[in-house]
């Protein structure tokens, strides 16, 4: 007989198992770093280790989020097996009355918080729009107990604090944004915040979120939050697609006591092969809600997607970087383009989001359309003040087109917008969906969004161009307009 002991945050499996039930778990537990051969090759190595990064570890041990995994292989393998709990047990509170007259929890958020309750951890897959922020003040009230929610920006830090004090009336502590208060049940912590406090760096790839800039923080009591991080029985991370970085892995493994752990986004997959990664976090996706069911239930609005036809052009290099500066960022026939766009749908009463990749691009975008129209440019390095300063004129009127970097990949909610410029290229199934979100939201009189995508006709780009065309053709309710001469 073979136990499987449960901890907080790993499991371990005692007794023995045979090689093939051992290869299997080694092989399901593990993934292939993405360029491995080609890292092997530079370096002139050869032979000995294989490129796979491995969960399943020597002494038979796992993370807690890969049970059900483990489970399965054993029954595959015809292994008889028992679950030993060694965790402590969880004093609940009872659940905490909704204060707020004016929300109503629509049926899916209702069917979302049970399943979660079923499940006690995992993946939630919930498309932008559906009120995300909503289902997990849902979930601290549902659970009120010792609780941490993580969030990856500054927006988002005070958007979800705001959310749940106001549904449920229970004032929320607050880490991060030059406060520091972990002593209430539920807190929001930004996890720059919480890296800090053990003195390590924020390793997050590929985010332009408002960074927190805790290491100014002259309020963060680092122990405090230490304690808080050991101690809270739930931990609740939204944008949950960065788990898979080595920042949040680190805080998961620090959550000692966390008995429940659930992960939130619209997006909840990466493209590197490592998204078992996020499943070991908090375990499998239990419940998935495509922006197509919210559309056909009138809760988003659908997305024209009109690809336009980019001209080639010589002499853009061979390497990435090169290529994308000039042929993205640099070409003038393609900005005269993007900016065309941008003044037809100015002139039809939309109002427009150009998101860009690189803060250059952004720049050269505001120098051609701000002699026309009243445009700002936001990037990582912009206060928080400053852009809400932005959002508040878009949503105003006073601003004609906003420029953003992917700062507005997520967590930003302008319903207002209707139109959206895709200026930047990019082969990221997460941030393709993330940036048709942010204008397929509500609003009073509006009943579509108009997006322009555009075919770029040059090595690596045009591949990357097909695959944001398979990704938009996952979601039915996305409309497609492809140019005549583009088969994909």
């Amino acid at each position: 007989m073979v136990n499987i002991i449960l901890g907080n945050v790993n499991c371990k499996i005692v007794g023995n198992i045979s090689d093939q039930v051992r290869r299997d778990l080694d092989l399901k537990m593990s993934y292939k770093l993405a360029g491995f051969e080609f890292m092997m090759q530079k370096r002139n190595v050869f032979g000995g280790w294989d490129g796979r990064f491995r969960l399943f570890q020597k002494n038979k041990s796992f993370p807690i989020g890969l049970l059900s995994m483990a489970e399965s292989i054993l029954k595959d393998g015809g292994i008889d097996y028992s679950v030993i709990d060694n965790r402590e047990s969880v004093s609940y509170g009872e659940e905490l009355d909704l204060k707020s007259k004016s929300f109503k929890p629509r049926d899916y958020q209702l069917d979302i918080l049970e399943r979660a309750f079923e499940s006690e951890s995992g993946i939630v897959r919930s498309a932008t729009g559906s009120g995300k922020t909503s289902v997990i003040a849902m979930l601290c009230a549902k659970y009120n107990i010792s609780t941490i929610v993580y969030v990856i920006g500054i927006e988002l830090l005070y958007q979800m604090k705001d959310t749940i004090e106001g549904l449920y009336g229970v004032e929320c502590g607050l880490v991060g944004g030059g406060h520091c208060d972990p002593s209430k049940q539920i807190t929001i912590m930004t996890i720059w915040s919480a890296m800090s406090a053990f003195n390590k760096k924020c390793k997050i790839i590929d985010n332009d979120a408002t960074q927190d800039s805790a290491r100014k923080n002259k309020n963060l009591n680092k122990q405090m939050v230490i304690d808080k991080i050991r101690s809270s029985k739930m931990i609740i991370i939204d944008e949950c697609q960065y788990a898979a970085s080595e920042t949040v892995q680190f805080l998961h493994k620090e959550s000692r006591s966390a008995r429940h752990r659930f992960l939130f986004s619209g997006t909840p997959w990466r493209d590197s092969g490592d998204d078992i990664l996020i499943e070991s976090v908090g375990g499998p996706k239990f419940y998935d809600l495509n922006a197509t069911r919210l559309i056909k239930s009138g809760y988003l609005v659908p997305p024209e997607i009109h690809f336009v036809d980019v001209p080639p052009k010589r002499g853009v290099g061979s390497k990435y970087h090169d290529v994308y500066r000039n042929y993205i960022v640099e070409n003038d026939e393609r900005n005269d383009i993007i900016c065309n766009a941008a003044k037809k749908l100015v002139s039809s009463g939309k109002k427009v989001l150009i998101l860009v990749v690189r803060v250059g691009h952004g720049n050269i975008l505001l120098d051609k359309l701000s002699e026309d129209y009243s445009v700002d440019f936001l990037d990582g390095k912009k206060s928080g003040k400053a852009r809400m300063d932005a959002i508040d004129a878009m949503k105003d009127g006073d601003l004609d087109i906003l420029i953003a970097s992917k700062i507005f990949d997520q967590g930003v909610d302008i319903p207002e917008l209707d139109a959206l410029i895709l200026a930047g290229s990019g082969k990221s199934s997460g941030r393709a969906l993330q940036r048709i979100g942010r204008v397929i939201r509500t609003n009073p009189g509006k009943s579509r969004a108009i997006v322009v995508e555009f075919f770029d006709n040059c090595k690596y780009l045009r591949e990357h161009s097909i695959k944001r065309i398979g990704i938009y053709r996952s979601e039915p309710g996305f409309l497609l307009k492809l140019p005549d001469n583009v088969k994909a």
